[in-house]
């Protein structure tokens, strides 16, 4: 069928309205159509009254020309008023059920496409979506019958038809005229006696003989009947054999075309029509149609309007006429006739020669030749006289024909001045009549539901749809299948859910009217709509139509599960599922059913019955289904296929699938990238698992399956779908050729998985790999109630791709893969077991722990590596293999970290590699990671790296015992982690390498022991010495602490017990008590050593200034071991385990302060610019037991203690070198290393509040003596030293000695104390001139008077101090080189003789 235009529509009202001719003809003539397969000469002339092109001016009612292109009329046989029966529910129901065809149900809309909803596709017309309608309004209105209350089915003219073969065709037609058609009509019909009469005769081309005299006939007939008279010639045809076969299909189908448009649902069999006809004969029969409607049927119409209005132009003429009807009514002498009767049906109508049905004709009239403006007036006009004579089927009819003529002109009205001349009409028609007009009142809804499609006043188009009787069955299922299409046309945009809840009406008036493949497309468009997002189809993309409606069906129910539709997604499912079971189509049937045990929003009664239907309908159809989706079969590994169902119960999300290697070792596996550099061994770069194993390993596959129902199910024989791709090479090279042919894996079954309703649980698979290759997990079967056979895909779901700007802006997602993983023969398996490891520690005490190694592989291991989280928790030793004797004997040795020795040595030095390296990487197996030594090789010394020593190789079946100490670090809870990497490869030791790994989380509970602190003060007899106090405080309750040794290190100070001779010989500190320790730090003799200083210097110099970031290390320190034994027994503080354990402890924590200090320097730089030990800077160490209970030992200590003398030497590196800085190509580059100067310089700002002195001056006693052996006054010699603490600058001093006269001059010079100060002055000279050299003393001699003898404060002086060279040297972020100082303390002597 074509496409329907908008003004079509307007022709389909027009065609309806069209004037009607009675065709009356001779028994010759019926001979003559027979031979063309037309019954009658009305049907030969049927196809020609469609749009007959007049092309003439006519006058409408006002006198006003317009021009009437073409014009429609219908011919008919015969003319009768006769009653019209009811339409009966079941009449209709026959009519819609003939214009729905067998194939109308798998019909889809052209608006669903795999898109969803295609916004182009709903400016199409709505007749395309729903062929039916379109043929039942066809046939509805070719079956309208002639009515007393409207003219449009009466004849206005009567065509009578005699052939020119007869004797007498004048005779014939006489004849004619007083046949009883034409006697009703005249009678019964709205024309009456003013019917027009047009005559034809016909020439049948057969009649050869009747040629000759034709024409004379034709004037006889002329003569008789004057104008109104036309001669046609048909069956020119008469060589039937000869005939253009192309020619005669054209012929055919105009009567074809005609008859599926007027009379869509009559039976047509496949006849030839106008076989005798050629084109000459078809042209012959349109000219004589035309001219029957220019010359004749157009002009009486015209003259009848004018005749009409002229005699009803008082009735027309308003309120003046109106008033003097009323008088003449009201006061005449004579009453009027009455002029209305009652008609066949019962209703009151007017008679035809009433002025009321004379204006009904002329509306009538007028709105056939399209003057719709007049008609439109008289019919308001009509319809007044109707109303007051209650003639309300008049009434209607007129009604309805003032809306049709507001809507048939172009001009937009507003629904309120027309929709309610469509209301009153329909509800005259059905509840006002004598009896309900159903068919009127349908052809009314018809005729405006058509009118508003053409305005696209689609949104009153539901409720005049709505208005069709509830009575009438199929018929209002289509008009609501009309209205659901109607709010897809709205103007602003789609209304889904409207559309959704008409069509499901619609389905349910289907359904109950029989027709069950409307009712399952209508079924299926709310399960679409409802599920589908409207979406934008770009105008580039082609338009592709979903051809199977089932593809989009079950992402539609998805999406309507998880909304507040699920309810009536569930409505639907079992309808559609019941109608296909009806259907005997049993694979759509068990999916609909299937689709009910998506939601757990259906009440628990209504999902067991959904659930025993679905069983049911398995165990009853089972030898009938055949699935051909690939997803419902599956393969068993000996080649037989099982056919099973794709199930939404239970849910399984793809995603939280886990994989586990090994599932009976302990830790978490993976495959992790090593980096050096403190890192944490961390997943690919891409962040995609890498899941392998090795042949023989066994592999658990975590499923979590969830119960969406609110009833209880189980699965049994739950088990994994897998496939398995060999690897030739590897496969041949683990089997060694001989076992290709054996089981690749084995899969284990769970037997019964019981899940309540909206239970979660864990179902736990294992695997066990006995090949090479590739393993996929495509996905799970079992019985769903131990009935029905389900199989789940698993699939991970695509990646969010973010790539383009089309991808960011549009969600576009990369394609689903499946689960898996590679069964490696090379692939190391690695069994870790830790043992002894403790949960609870107190702080500072260790405990020594155990890591098992066993290679499981088929394959050595080359490279094993220890990551730890907390470097400063653990000490790792050296690896011992497991059953050897001297693996024994140095595991039973290795139970202490510490090694206790009677004679220890108060100091020792020792050279240390220097290199702040990351201590939270151990290589177990292979070649070390990096040496701690240096280039000093020649030095007496040996350096001390202090490094495990890793085993070659750990082969196949070997295992591995590598002794772990645990510390109590820090106080608190701790959740340290720790990672074994393997590898069946040697580990690349400068980028890092990728490792399978095994983490472990340790859970430790630090609880308090000791609490440590340091304090420092000055010495008062030599500035260059510093008093460093430890307090030491008991925090346990009931346990007393023995203190075993104190031992400090450091690179420019020895260290000794202030008090030695009356020393206990045992420190005991009690619970709760606090012990104070008192050592005096001296610098040691011989050249002071500044290698890490200036390395730092240098290096960050070049880090910030120079285009090459330094890549060189510190070099070693000679370190100065100070030991104070506190008990009986010391402990080797040089020893190898101990100091290695103590130098990764101040390595982690000097980098956890750099880092803080300097956030804008990378980690990986830390080795290049920064030493592990500082020349100055003090370690401390104190070494305790457990008194009694389990005899634990530990220790504490303290790192970097601050003497208060200066060393802020990290500003000399702020100071660009000679060279220049390097220059910056980018601006940002730039702004960055300003930025990292400046860090730098305020961390300096920040450290300025330390008490730091750069020189310091001390007085001491030499000698007294009295100046005269009777005189009372003495001399004490004094020696004052001056001593400078810079390693980098060397000083000129003025030092002032003040007296207690001169102290009101100068208040500065005397400091707070209660000392005599009046009974002595300073003699001799009392300003010197000093040079200080780095690290460097000056003394000086000094003489005080005294007057009497005693104790006397003689710290009074004043120290003026300059850099040597300062502005050479000194960086602007650095602190000023000039210094003025004061005494701090006061200096007492006793002067006695």
């Amino acid at each position: 069928m074509p496409r329907p235009t908008l003004a079509q529509k307007r022709d389909f009202v027009a065609k309806a309205f069209c004037p009607r001719a009675l065709v009356l003809s001779t028994p010759a003539i019926a001979d003559a159509c027979a031979v063309n397969n037309c019954s009658t000469f009305a049907d030969l002339l049927a196809p020609f009254g469609q749009d007959v092109s007049t092309q003439i001016t006519i006058q409408d009612g006002q006198g006003a020309p317009y021009f009437l292109d073409k014009l429609n009329i219908k011919f008919t046989t015969d003319f009768k008023i006769k009653k019209r029966s009811p339409h009966s529910r079941t009449e209709i129901d026959d009519l819609v059920h003939t214009s729905v065809t067998d194939d109308s149900g798998q019909t889809n809309v052209p608006f669903l496409t795999e898109h969803g909803v295609d916004p182009r596709e709903l400016s199409s017309d709505i007749s395309m979506w729903a062929p039916w309608y379109t043929l039942f309004r066809q046939q509805w209105i070719s079956t309208m019958q002639a009515s007393e209350h409207e003219s449009f089915m009466h004849p206005v003219a009567c065509v009578l038809v005699a052939s020119g073969s007869e004797e007498d065709p004048v005779g014939a037609l006489r004849t004619l005229q007083s046949h009883p058609a034409v006697n009703r009509v005249q009678t019964q019909g709205f024309s009456g006696a003013n019917v027009l009469f047009y005559y034809v005769l016909v020439h049948d081309g057969r009649d050869s003989g009747v040629l000759q005299i034709i024409d004379h006939k034709f004037d006889q007939v002329r003569r008789a009947f004057g104008q109104n008279s036309s001669l046609l010639k048909i069956n020119s045809n008469t060589d039937l054999i000869e005939a253009d076969t192309s020619e005669q299909s054209k012929i055919s189908s105009i009567w074809a075309n005609s008859l599926s448009t007027t009379q869509p649902l009559t039976p047509h069999p496949d006849s030839v029509f106008g076989s005798m006809l050629n084109m000459r004969d078809v042209t012959a029969l349109r000219d004589a149609v035309k001219q029957m409607m220019v010359r004749g049927i157009v002009p009486h119409m015209q003259y009848m309007i004018r005749v009409l209005s002229d005699q009803t132009a008082n009735q027309r003429r308003g309120i003046t006429g109106r008033l003097f009807s009323a008088g003449r009514r009201y006061f005449g002498t004579a009453a009027k006739a009455s002029s209305t009767q009652t008609g066949v049906d019962g209703d009151v109508y007017f008679c035809y020669d009433s002025a009321e049905a004379q204006m009904r004709k002329l509306a009538d009239y007028s709105f056939m030749l399209k003057d719709f403006r007049f008609a439109q007036s008289v019919y308001q006009v009509a319809r007044r006289d109707f109303q007051s004579e209650k003639a309300w089927k008049c009434y209607a009819g007129a009604q309805e024909m003032v809306g049709v003529c507001k809507l048939m002109l172009e001009v937009h009205a507003t629904r309120a001045e027309f929709d309610s001349n469509f209301e009153d009409a329909v509800t005259m028609y059905l509840h006002k009549t004598h009896a309900p007009c159903q068919h009127l009142a349908i052809r009314c809804i018809v005729i405006y539901y058509e009118l508003l499609k053409h305005h696209k006043l689609y949104s009153f188009a539901p409720s005049t749809l709505l208005r069709v009787p509830s009575t009438s069955g199929a018929l209002r299922a289509m008009a609501s299948e009309q209205a659901a299409y109607s709010f897809l046309k709205f103007p602003n945009r789609p209304e889904l859910r409207k559309f959704s809840f008409y069509a499901m009406l619609a389905a349910q008036e289907y359904q109950k009217a029989g027709i069950a493949s409307l009712a399952h497309r209508c079924l299926r468009m709310v399960r679409l709509s409802l599920g589908a997002a409207l979406v934008t189809v770009e105008s580039e993309s082609p338009e592709k139509p979903v051809d199977d409606v089932s593809t989009l069906e079950s992402g539609a129910s998805r999406a309507l599960a998880s909304s507040n539709w699920s309810s009536i997604d569930s409505y639907i499912n079992h309808e559609l599922g019941t109608q296909c079971m009806a259907a005997q189509d049993y694979g759509h049937a068990l999916q609909y059913f299937m689709a009910l045990m998506g939601s757990d929003q259906i009440p628990p009664k209504l999902q067991s019955k959904y659930l025993q239907e679905l069983l049911q309908l398995y165990l009853e159809s089972s030898d009938k289904l055949y699935l051909e989706s690939e997803k419902a079969s599956t393969m068993d590994l000996d080649g037989s296929q099982n056919k099973r169902v794709e199930l939404s119960v239970p849910t399984i999300d793809a995603r939280m699938i886990r994989v586990i290697m090994s599932p009976d070792l302990e830790g978490e596996d993976g495959v992790l990238e090593w980096r050096y550099g403190g890192a944490a061994p961390t997943a690919h770069v891409n962040g995609s698992a890498d899941h392998r194993c090795s042949v023989g390993e066994s592999v658990a596959v975590l499923v979590v399956v969830k119960n969406p129902l609110t009833i209880g199910i189980t699965l049994n024989g739950f088990t994994l779908d897998c496939h398995f791709d060999a690897d030739a090479a590897l496969d041949a090279e683990a089997t060694n050729g001989n076992e290709s042919e054996s089981p690749a894996f084995a899969i284990t079954t769970v037997d019964t998985v019981v899940l309540e309703g909206g239970q979660t649980s864990m179902v736990t698979v294992t695997i066990t790999t006995h090949r090479a290759g590739r393993l996929t997990i495509r996905g799970a079967t079992y019985l769903l109630c131990d009935i029905l056979p389900t199989y789940k895909t698993l699939k991970m779901p695509g990646k969010r791709l973010n790539d383009t700007m089309e991808q960011r802006v549009t969600p576009t997602y990369s394609a689903d893969t499946q689960l898996g993983f590679q069964i490696d023969a090379s692939f190391p398996r690695l069994e870790a077991v830790l043992e002894d490891f403790p949960d609870t520690l107190m702080s500072g005490s260790m405990q020594r722990a155990l890591i098992r190694l066993t290679n499981r592989a088929q394959q050595p291991c080359q490279s094993i590596m220890l990551w730890l989280s907390h470097p400063s928790f653990f000490d790792v030793a050296s690896p011992l293999p497991i059953g050897t004797d001297e693996a024994s004997a140095e595991l039973a040795e290795s139970q202490s970290m510490y090694v206790y020795s009677e004679s220890v040595e108060a100091t020792a030095e020792v050279l240390a590699a220097n290199v702040l390296r990351d201590c939270s990487i151990f290589v177990i197996a292979g070649p070390a990671i990096v040496s701690d030594g240096s280039a000093a090789a020649g030095t007496e010394c040996e350096i001390k790296s202090h490094a495990l020593v890793p085993v070659e190789t750990l082969g196949p079946g070997e295992s591995l015992l590598v002794p772990v100490w645990i510390r109590g670090d820090r106080v608190g809870a701790h959740t340290l982690s720790m990672a074994i990497g393997a590898s069946t490869t040697r580990a690349v030791t400068t980028t890092g390498c990728k490792m399978r790994t095994r983490k472990f989380e340790i859970d430790l509970v630090v609880t308090p022991s000791l609490r440590v602190n340091a304090f420092v003060r000055p010495s008062v007899q030599n500035p260059h010495e510093r008093i460093l106090g430890i307090e030491v405080e008991n925090v346990q309750s009931g346990l007393d602490i023995q203190l075993v040794q104190s031992t400090f290190t450091s690179g420019h100070y020895e260290l000794s017990p202030l008090r030695t001779g009356n020393m206990p010989r045992v420190v005991r500190v009690g619970s709760k008590q606090t012990v104070n320790l008192m050592y005096k730090a001296m610098p040691r003799a011989g050249d002071v050593q500044t290698q890490p200083e200036q390395f730092t210097i240098a290096a960050l110099q070049q880090y910030i200034f120079a285009k090459d970031k330094p890549t060189a290390v510190p070099a070693p320190i000679q370190l100065v071991y100070s030991n104070a034994v506190l008990g009986h027994q010391g402990i080797d503080s040089t020893h190898s385990s101990l100091q290695g354990y103590i130098a990764r402890s101040q390595a982690h924590r000097r980098r956890t302060m750099l880092r803080n200090a300097y956030p804008l320097i990378p980690d990986k730089f830390y080795s290049a610019l920064f030493p592990l030990y500082e020349t100055f800077g003090i370690d401390f160490v104190l070494f305790w037991s457990e008194i009694g209970g389990k005899g634990r030992t530990g220790h504490h200590s303290i790192t970097g203690i601050d003497l208060g003398v200066p060393h802020d030497y990290i500003n000399e590196a702020l100071t660009p070198p000679a060279s220049g800085a390097a220059r910056m190509w980018l601006k940002d580059t730039e702004h960055d290393r300003q930025d990292l100067i400046q860090s730098i310089a305020n961390r300096s700002a920040a450290s300025a509040h330390r008490t730091e002195r750069t020189l310091d001056v001390a007085l001491r006693l030499t000698g007294v003596r009295r100046v005269s052996e009777t005189d009372t006054l003495c001399v004490a010699d004094i020696e004052v030293s001056v001593y400078n603490h810079s390693w980098q600058h060397a000083y000129d001093a003025t030092l002032r000695l003040v007296s207690p006269s001169e102290s009101d001059q100068a208040p500065e010079t005397k400091p707070e104390c209660s000392g005599p100060r009046a009974a002595w002055t300073w003699c001799g000279v009392t300003t010197h001139t000093l040079s200080v050299k780095a690290l460097g003393s000056v003394y000086v001699q000094a003489q005080v008077a005294c007057s009497a003898l005693g104790v006397i404060d003689v710290g009074m002086w004043e120290l003026s101090a300059t850099a040597v060279n300062a502005s050479a040297t000194i960086s602007p972020y650095a602190k000023s080189l000039e210094c003025r100082l004061h005494p701090l303390h006061p200096s007492f002597i006793n002067v006695t003789i």
